[in-house]
């Protein structure tokens, strides 16, 4: 039986290797690695497509299967890594437990000679002798990472309507190691997630330059260098307790598919320093509580079928929107003149008009003046 068992049970034995390649045929994520002691550094001897493919053990936070979980692609070419072989003494069968950090002492890589990157690409330029944990992490040379970049690339003085300017704050980089725990893709997309005290950040960066960083006082700078899209099935909700400032260097559409409303609780100033259009394809009112001036240096023109200059059944002194019969007033009766109706206005003006005339109603077009409602909005009387 203990003879048996030997079987079942091969010996364990641990390894660490270098890896040489990644393009695995069945797309599983295993990498070929040459291992020491095992494989020598001559490719003469034992070139990289003679190496065996080693599965890489996942964390047990992905499921690693059927697509769902993580990626098994994180891994280069250059790479150090650490494993078991699962034949134990036959050596064939190697499995990838992880990779870990180390300093390389070469400056560059050599292709044609074993433990090292095939593809020339690693050590990365700036990690020669260098410790393999991002500069980021590591607060070091940080003039040849992204903070550098993205500090000489500050939006200044963009204008805010009516005069004033503001500008995009710069990155409160301030990293101190170990606290900062980044992760960086090949092409150079960058996450980080900095515990350090007082300089807490979260950034995630792409490598055209789009970022989105929240700095340590719960502040945002979203920046996107391209385009942006945004698409909502469903209902949007801003709500900004301070100023907003939206400056746009070009064109702005604004299409509202039904209505619209706009309330401005203080004052509003508009500055247009071309030609203004409104066009309005049904009814247009605009009323003014208080005084109104129009001041033209050039010509003006008013065309208009008819012009009424204060009209019978309009009156100034009411402010609500449209003109509508007062709620307490009993509807429209005849007077003793049997051609003539009498009605009272929201502000008490008491009109007395022939009854073949009809009012204009905003929620009712063209009315008779015998058959007004209490909530009829009167605005005109045609």
């Amino acid at each position: 039986m203990e003879e048996n068992k030997q079987d079942y049970y091969p010996e364990f034995i641990w390894w660490h290797g270098f890896v040489e390649d990644v393009d695995d045929p069945l797309k599983l994520g295993r990498c070929r690695v040459r291992i020491f002691g095992i494989h020598t550094a001559t490719k003469a001897d034992i070139p990289t497509s003679s190496l065996p493919w080693a599965p890489v053990m996942m964390s047990s936070h992905s499921a690693s299967v059927s697509g769902v979980g993580i990626s098994p692609t994180g891994i280069l070419p250059g790479t150090w890594v650490v494993g078991f072989f699962r034949d134990g003494s036959e050596c064939q069968q190697p499995m990838i437990l992880g990779t870990y950090h180390g300093i390389n002492d070469q400056t560059e890589a050599i292709p044609s000679a074993g433990f090292n990157d095939p593809s020339g690409k690693m050590p990365r330029k700036g990690y020669a002798k260098e410790p393999d944990t991002n500069k980021l992490a590591r607060n070091e040379d940080i003039n040849n990472t992204i903070v550098k970049k993205k500090k000489d690339d500050l939006d200044d003085c963009n204008p805010t309507a009516l005069g004033g300017n503001w500008s995009e704050p710069p990155t409160p980089y301030n990293s101190s190691y170990p606290k900062n725990h980044v992760t960086e893709s090949e092409s150079g997309h960058i996450f980080e997630v900095d515990d350090t005290p007082g300089a807490e950040r979260i950034h995630k960066y792409h490598r055209t330059g789009t970022f989105e960083e929240i700095h340590p006082d719960g502040s945002r700078v979203h920046k996107i260098v391209g385009n942006d899209f945004e698409i909502i099935r469903k209902n949007n909700n801003v709500s900004i307790y301070g100023n907003m400032n939206v400056n746009v260097g070009n064109t702005v559409k604004i299409y509202a598919g039904k209505a619209m409303d706009v309330q401005i609780g203080g004052n509003a100033r508009i500055h247009v320093k071309g030609n203004a259009t409104v066009q309005t394809d049904g009814n247009y009112l605009h009323k003014v509580k208080g005084t109104t001036k129009i001041i033209s240096q050039g010509n003006m023109t008013l065309a208009a079928p008819r012009i009424d200059l204060n009209p019978p059944g309009v009156s100034p002194s009411s402010y609500n929107p449209g003109y509508s019969l007062n709620t307490s007033c009993p509807p429209s009766q005849a007077s003793s003149k049997p051609a003539m109706v009498r009605i009272t206005l929201d502000d008490g003006t008491v009109l007395e008009v022939e009854a073949t005339r009809k009012f204009r109603t905003a929620n009712r077009g063209l009315v008779p003046v015998t058959d007004l409602r209490d909530c009829d909005e009167i605005i005109s009387l045609s």
